[in-house]
């Protein structure tokens, strides 16, 4: 996996300029790096959502956002970038393959 090796245009490493992203987003909970990115194909990342406080609905936060995320990501990392939302209920694809986690909210 390139987290480490790779830099996002500026010398840092990928994981780092992604978990410095999701710091930054009170809206995510966790960022995982799913394997099998080759270096010229887009990074896919899942990112599970912080429940809303009245609610454990993250759908509606995700409609909402998912697409300017995935735009911030890719300026963050000067590479195009897949950004999936993840439900930890199983409402969304299988993640079931190979994934690293780089960022989850103490």
């Amino acid at each position: 996996m390139r987290l480490t090796s790779s830099s996002d245009g500026r010398g840092r490493p990928l994981s780092a300029a992604i978990a410095d992203w999701a710091a930054a987003n009170p809206d995510i909970q966790r960022v995982w790096m799913v394997a099998g990115t080759a270096p010229d194909e887009a990074i896919d990342l899942l990112a599970e959502l912080q429940p809303a406080a009245d609610s454990e609905e993250t759908l509606a936060v995700w409609v909402a956002n998912g697409g300017r995320w995935r735009r911030e990501l890719q300026a963050r990392v000067d590479q195009a970038v897949n950004l999936d939302w993840f439900d930890p209920d199983g409402a969304t694809r299988p993640a079931a393959e190979a994934k690293t986690l780089i960022y989850a909210r103490a």
